[in-house]
């Protein structure tokens, strides 16, 4: 009885003693919550600039790819790399292209292309002059058109940036920003893109975000330059130029006597957001939870001083249920559920019983957790704790020694393992290699899946000696020939260097995709080392402009032996002669590509019929892992090319012979018919003429025209009494005596005696 006395007067000591610590601290909290309230509105301002830039950014990319559509297709770039005299392209098609271009823009109000050459402006609606475009169309506030051209239109700009401007009747607010065409050409440039975002689109985002539309917000770009604001004026105020901007960041900021709270950010392109917002709005809130803690603290003291002896008295029994339980792990007795602490009681014991669910719920998922941590690992986003008060067991991970090195295996074809190439059957592929790859490393090394044809093996070794290399080896081997010989599956197995250190384990990824890349030079099924890689490789591929002219020469003529020859040769100088890079390999091919597509454009040639087969072939050859592959795509489009140009070329001289069969027939009669008059009128030599003929016609033109007079004089010698002078005349000869010697040599009579043998038959028939 003495006992529980004094534990409840110590209870009750207590309570009293809670009520009074609360008025004791009540002016350290006060101040504690000021600062504190400032601080997050601090973070959730920096947190809004954020979210801004981030939107802003988004946005950004879609200029980058309007941009680059712009500059990188192929009929536009011939406004500004061609003369007029040999351009391809009409404007009324560069107007089409950049309509199709703009087509699902929505960030850029407007865009158009100024030749400077022809002081022209070409947008995706219209071509016109610079003076009707900018009088009439899209009008500058305040500013003529000779201070537009040189503000925007002169000089070299790449992404250059212009702040907010009214153009256009109605007047709209836009940003402008201007690139210089071609690309690079700092000396040469021949055109300017200038492309104008839509400062009210811009406002719009701002609109979305929290706290907004309660704070100035500024714009700035990359040198500082003021874009565009909030508050409508484009200049920023004395004070805040007088800062110098960092990374993201707040402070506390002085602005026309008032305290502000100033944060910034620096978005991926350069731009610069700065967000003020005044410090009374968020201690408002702190001064109304003060006056709110004073009158509550009051109420609670005097409510509290009553029920704190009856609480007291309460809390003895539920305490000491409470620790019994603890302690034995056993139900308290019986009792009421009357107060806060058996409330607490039963919570324990729910909570118990949930931590014990919890974890066999952990222990099922750690195979996913460990593959999930084993892939931030290979991509540098995650370095473990490896300190004795830590522990990855959990997890089934073991990194005990400081060295490490990382596997990439690739599956190359496993059509000989599965029949359906389904996502079942490489699901199996993949748990075979998991498992398999597992087995043989043991504790040494673990598997993950990258790939939906790919898997990365993380290896734990004590050293970088020659011995952790020879096991690198022997497992790379072993493996690759279990896997090759008992699943007939052919794999690809990249390998980095060894590392010191477990954080550089991402390095050793990188190092291994790295590797990966050569399967173009070495081939698929292949083993690579990134040591042997990463000093070997030409920086440059051979194909001179000497070879680009011979393979153009032989597509034109539609000789595709020829092509395929030169091809050969110049894939054994880069990539049996020379060790040449992925890239460079992946570059000489884009660049027969190039000289392929080129040709097809200037023969204009029907592309989509042509390359009906072939629609992914720019595709193709950037993904592709093996340098044969792309060689035979390209081929296949060579093969295309000359097919087209010999079917081309054969309609062609068909149609020449007709025509020249048919003029012969016309003029047969005409004794100044001959080859040369012939060669004449179609403007060829009388040699290339003679063999042309003969070539189609099986046979000599001059005896073809002798023929044609031949079989004629005989139907006049039949039908008609003309004399032979007259029918020699008629069908094309100036005197009788040649054509006697003619038709005696073909028919083997004279004229005289084939019409004596025909009356003879004539009257015989009758």
């Amino acid at each position: 009885m003495h006992r529980r006395k004094k534990v409840f007067l110590t209870l009750w000591l207590s309570y009293i003693a809670i009520l009074i610590i609360p008025v004791a601290i009540a002016a350290a909290m006060y101040s504690s919550m000021s600062s504190t309230m400032v601080d997050n509105a601090n973070r959730s301002n920096l947190a809004m600039l954020e979210q801004i830039k981030q939107m802003n950014d988004s946005q950004m990319q879609e200029i980058d790819r309007l941009i680059m559509q712009i500059a990188s297709h192929p009929k536009l770039q011939t406004l500004w790399s061609l003369p007029d005299s040999e351009r391809y392209i009409q404007y009324y098609e560069a107007v089409s292209a950049l309509k199709n271009i703009n087509n699902g823009n929505t960030f850029v109000h407007n865009f158009y292309i100024h030749l400077r050459n022809q002081d022209t402006i070409i947008s995706p609606t219209l071509k016109t002059d610079i003076k009707t475009y900018f009088r009439i169309i899209y009008p500058f506030k305040n500013k003529s058109v000779e201070q537009i051209k040189e503000q925007y239109l002169t000089g070299y700009h790449f992404k250059t940036y212009w702040p907010a401007i009214s153009i256009g009747e109605p007047a709209q607010n836009v940003i402008t920003t201007t690139v210089s065409l071609p690309l690079g050409e700092k000396e040469k440039t021949a055109a300017t893109l200038v492309l104008m975002i839509d400062e009210e689109k811009i406002f719009n985002m701002l609109r979305q975000i929290e706290w907004a539309n309660s704070s100035l917000l500024y714009i700035l770009d990359e040198t500082g330059q003021m874009l565009t604001s909030t508050s409508g004026i484009n200049e920023l105020p004395q004070e805040l130029s007088e800062i110098t901007l960092g990374a993201s960041h707040y402070q506390s900021f002085q602005l026309n006597g008032k305290q502000m709270m100033l944060s910034y950010t620096k978005g991926e392109n350069g731009w610069q957001y700065m967000s003020l917002i005044p410090k009374q709005l968020v201690l408002k809130k702190v001064n109304e939870t003060r006056s709110w803690a004073l009158w509550l603290l009051a109420v609670t003291f005097v409510v509290g001083s009553a029920a704190a002896y009856w609480m007291a008295y309460r809390s003895y029994s539920p305490i000491r249920n409470m620790v019994l339980t603890l302690l034995n792990g056993k139900s308290a007795p019986a009792a009421s559920m009357g107060n806060e602490y058996e409330f607490i009681q039963s919570s324990i014991q729910q909570n118990l019983a949930e931590g014990k669910q919890l974890k066999q719920m952990i222990d099922g998922h750690a195979p996913v957790v460990k593959a999930y941590f084993l892939m931030r690992l290979l991509k540098g986003q995650a370095e473990p704790d490896l300190s004795p008060e830590s522990s990855l067991d959990f997890m089934g991970l073991q990194l005990q020694h400081d060295y490490v090195f990382v596997l990439i295996v690739e599956v190359n074809d496993c059509s000989a393992f599965i029949k359906m190439d389904n996502e079942q059957e490489w699901a199996l592929v993949r748990f075979i290699l998991f498992n398999l790859s597992s087995e043989m490393a043991g504790h040494n090394g673990y598997a993950v899946e990258t790939e939906r044809n790919q898997l990365a093996l993380i290896f734990n070794v004590s050293d970088a000696s020659q011995s952790s290399q020879a096991y690198r080896e022997q497992f790379i081997h072993s493996f690759k020939q279990e896997i090759e010989g008992r699943f007939k599956i052919k794999i690809t197995i990249a390998s980095s260097s060894i590392r010191q250190g477990i954080s550089e384990i991402g390095g050793c990824y990188q190092e291994a995709l790295n590797a990966l890349d050569y399967q173009i030079v070495r081939g698929i099924s292949s083993i690579l080392y990134f040591e042997e890689m990463k000093e070997s490789g030409l920086t440059y591929f051979h194909y001179p402009q000497e070879d680009e002219g011979k393979l153009l020469n032989c597509l034109k003529s539609g000789d595709f032996a020829g092509a395929e020859q030169l091809l050969d040769q110049l894939y054994r100088h880069n990539f049996t002669s020379n060790k040449i890079s992925p890239e460079m390999g992946k570059g000489l091919f884009f660049g027969l590509l190039g000289t392929v597509m080129k040709l097809s454009n200037s023969l204009k040639l029907d592309n989509q019929q042509l390359f009906q087969h072939t629609s992914e072939t720019v595709k193709f050859i950037g993904s592709s892992l093996s340098s044969e592959e792309m060689l035979e795509q390209i081929k296949q489009l060579c093969r295309l090319i000359c097919s087209s140009i010999e079917e081309a070329k054969s309609q062609t001289t068909n149609k020449l012979n007709d025509q020249i069969l048919e003029f012969i027939l016309q003029r047969s009669s005409d004794n100044g018919l001959s080859l040369t008059s012939i060669a004449d009128q179609f403007a060829m030599t009388p040699q290339y003429l003679s063999s042309f003929f003969k070539k189609h016609n099986n046979m000599n033109i001059t005896d073809f025209i002798v023929g044609i007079r031949v079989k004629k004089a005989k139907s006049l010698l039949e039908a008609t009494g003309l004399t032979v002078q007259q029918v020699a005349e008629k069908v094309g000869y100036a005197t009788d005596i040649g054509f006697i010697r003619v038709f005696k040599k073909l028919e083997g009579v004279t004229p005289g005696k084939f019409r004596e043998i025909a009356l003879s038959k004539d009257q015989l028939s009758s």
